[in-house]
């Protein structure tokens, strides 16, 4: 298992985990292109990214997030 590292989303406190040495990827709804995939504490997967105030998790600021919500259809 590659080493990890854990950090706080700003804003939510919400601990993750990220790989210490990760690749960029793109959202699949708005096309931004500087998403890190990290971990929560329960297992699940949720893109973030880095902004002037720290990682956040993209949800917060993806226009097109309603479309990965669960229940939700487009």
């Amino acid at each position: 298992m590659p080493p990890i590292v854990e950090i706080t989303l700003a804003g939510s406190g919400i601990v993750v985990t990220i790989p210490k040495v990760y690749e960029y990827d793109k959202c699949r709804g708005c096309g931004s292109d500087d998403l890190v995939w990290a971990t929560t504490r329960n297992g699940k997967a949720m893109p973030i990214h880095w902004t002037e105030t720290g990682w956040i998790c993209h949800f917060e600021d993806c226009p097109k997030a309603d479309k990965f919500r669960k229940g939700k259809k487009e």
